[in-house]
This record gives structure tokens, C-alpha cells and sequence, in this order.
């Protein structure tokens, strides 16, 4: 039986599961274990505390693993370390680094976007600091979207409207070090020609407003499983229609999804070679555009809410009307991404 590694973090979660017993506490391990063992694949859990990399014995290896959302990402910092590490020691980890790296941070995901040439209708900048901001006030077009690179359920997200309106919001989510920054002013005074640092140094993302929007559509793609539900922009929120709650939101065929959302969407999640993929998408009646993505460690509410998925057949999208666990369409779709792999990789002899 083929074997796969999963990494779990200190309190023993994998993975984020809507309605999980306890709260907070991921995904059901022992009903992942048996969805897997029935498909031929036997997980053996091991805490990220545990990798030792001295000993060699994830190289080749398939691994499968948690993110986090801990308060200042401090663990999931260390997570990337981990992963990082052994994905350059040789284990197939699954999705690969740059997937985590994208995870919750906005402007990786942003730049991940141009490189993976995932769609080019919609412009978005990033920047490191107020500084950097100021080199290129003169290029900006207002109304503007305003992102935080952390942050989930729309927090961090706003319409900016005018430059001195964005400058102040640079400098609201910045929190500062007086001490340090006292100290930074102390070595200019000290020392002649002396750049002090920007005292805003935040990163954030400045993306283009399309104008006119009602909702957007939130679509999980797990293999050959295709989720979707609409996500309308409530009263008060502006601009945001994520975090509206799961209660206002259409799932599965009542999302009135447009003809030309799922090919699109489908299009990304093959560009992204991963197994499954999570997807916001808005449309102007004209164009799809790819607002933001997440390869893991995603919300999985539109399983459970949803009475069924979409799958595609002989190029057409039909309604399979069962509801799975979360547990099953996450198993599935991993072994189908390995099986799909190794029949790529397999080597083609010639007689």
C-alpha cells in the first residue's frame, strides 16, 4: 500500500474544515485515514516538531500539509521554514512552497499571479513601505482597492478614493516602534548622508476598482469536483462580499453562476498544477477576473452548504446532486493529483 506523510502543527490539526468538533480543530483525522486506506494510500501523521532532516527519510517522500492562521502568522512562519526545507531536502510536498507562500499573504499572491500567468485583464501593484509608495503617487488611478497582504473575510480590504485618503490608510496599518524609530533618528544625526528608515513599512496591494458590481462567486475546484456559491455585496459592507456570512450567501445551482465561470476558473486551477484550489471570481458582464486564490488551507463552507458540486462532462457542466464530507473530496482529489502525476512522469520506453 502507498504511503503518504501528514504534517500536522503543536495542538495535532490538519487542514480547515467548516463545522469541525471540536471548533477549530480541522479536519477529522481518523475519517481522512479511512478514506484514504480505501483508495490504497496509508497516512502515517507526524507533527512538523518531529522532521528531522538529518535523517533523510522524507526525500521522495509524498507530504501533505497544515497551514496556519495563528495570530501574527508567527507559526505559520514556521511552517514555511519547514516546508521549504523539505521540499529542497527532496519530498514531494504537496501543494508545493510557493502555494504557502501565497497562502494569506496577498502580495505574494499578487506577483505569484503575473509568473504563473494566470490572467492579465486586471492590474494590481505592490509595495514594501510608505516610501516606495511615494515613487509612484503620480501613476495611480483613484478610485483604487486597498489591501492588507494579511488578513481573511475581507478585513484589511477598502475603496480608496483620493491620494491623501490613501496615505493616511498606509499609516493606520502600520503600528509603530517609537524606541526604534527614535533610535533610526538618533544614526542620522550621528552619521552623514544616513537614509533613516521608512517609519510605515507595512506591505500592501493597490488593485484596479471595477466598477458596478453585485457580487462575486466563490469557487473550490477539488480534482474533478467543482463547487461555486454566490456572494452578494451586503448593505454596509462596501465593496467587500466576503465575510457576509454563510447564510446569505447561493450555493451549487442556485448561485446563477454566468456561462463561462467554470471554463475560467477551470483554466486557472490547471495552470496551477495543484489539487485543489480555492477561487474568487467577479464579473462585469463582459469579463471573468481573477480577484484572489488560495491553494490550501482555505475555507471549505461551500462543501457542507452546498447540495451537490459540478463536474464536467464531455465538455459540458452538470449538477451531480450528493453531499460528501469534507474529509472524501479532500482525499480524492490528492490521489487523483498523485495518480495524475506519476502517469506524467512515467517514463516511455521505445523498443
Amino acid at each position: 500500500m502507498k504511503s503518504i506523510i501528514v504534517l500536522m502543527d503543536y495542538k495535532a490539526k490538519f487542514g480547515s474544515k467548516h463545522f469541525d468538533t471540536p471548533y477549530r480543530s480541522g479536519m477529522d483525522k481518523d475519517k481522512l485515514s479511512d478514506y484514504f486506506y480505501d483508495m490504497g494510500f496509508r497516512l502515517s501523521y507526524t507533527y512538523f516538531n518531529e522532521i528531522n532532516l538529518n535523517e533523510n527519510t522524507f526525500k521522495g517522500k509524498d507530504v501533505i500539509y497544515t497551514s496556519s492562521e495563528d495570530i501574527g502568522y508567527k507559526y505559520k512562519s514556521y511552517i514555511e521554514d519547514m516546508i521549504y526545507a523539505l521540499e529542497l531536502s527532496g519530498a514531494n510536498v504537496i501543494p508545493a512552497y510557493k502555494h504557502l507562500r501565497a497562502n494569506n499573504n496577498k502580495v505574494f499572491m499578487e506577483l505569484m499571479r503575473h509568473f504563473e500567468d494566470l490572467t492579465n485583464n486586471i492590474n494590481a501593484q505592490v509595495y514594501g513601505s510608505m516610501k516606495d509608495l511615494l515613487m509612484h503617487l503620480d501613476k495611480i488611478t483613484y478610485p483604487v482597492v486597498f489591501k492588507t497582504s494579511e488578513g481573511a473575510s475581507g478585513t484589511g480590504v477598502c475603496l480608496i478614493k483620493s491620494e491623501r485618503e490613501l496615505i493616511t490608510r498606509v499609516k493606520q496599518i502600520n503600528q509603530r516602534n517609537y524606541r526604534s524609530d527614535l533610535k533610526d533618528y538618533g544614526r542620522s544625526l550621528k552619521h552623514k548622508g544616513y537614509i533613516r528608515e521608512s517609519l510605515y513599512r507595512q506591505k500592501f496591494i493597490l488593485q484596479d476598482f471595477i466598477p458596478n458590481l453585485q457580487n462575486d462567486w466563490k469557487i473550490y475546484i477539488f480534482g474533478e469536483k467543482l463547487y461555486v456559491f454566490k456572494r452578494p455585496l451586503l448593505k454596509g459592507r462596501g465593496i467587500k462580499a466576503s465575510g457576509g456570512g454563510y447564510d446569505n450567501y447561493f450555493y451549487g445551482l442556485e448561485a446563477e453562476a454566468p456561462d463561462g465561470l467554470f471554463d475560467f476558473a477551470q483554466e486557472i486551477y490547471t495552470k496551477m498544477n495543484v489539487p485543489h484550489i480555492s477561487i474568487d471570481i467577479v464579473f462585469d458582464g463582459s469579463e471573468f477576473y481573477l480577484i484572489e486564490f488560495q491553494s490550501l488551507y482555505f475555507g471549505t463552507a461551500g462543501i457542507p452548504y452546498s447540495e451537490g458540486y459540478f463536474t464536467n462532462k464531455n465538455d459540458n457542466w452538470e449538477f451531480v446532486t450528493k453531499k460528501l464530507e469534507v474529509e472524501k473530496v479532500y482525499a480524492d482529489s490528492i490521489v487523483q493529483y498523485l495518480e495524475n502525476k506519476n502517469v506524467k512522469t512515467e517514463p516511455i520506453y521505445h523498443s
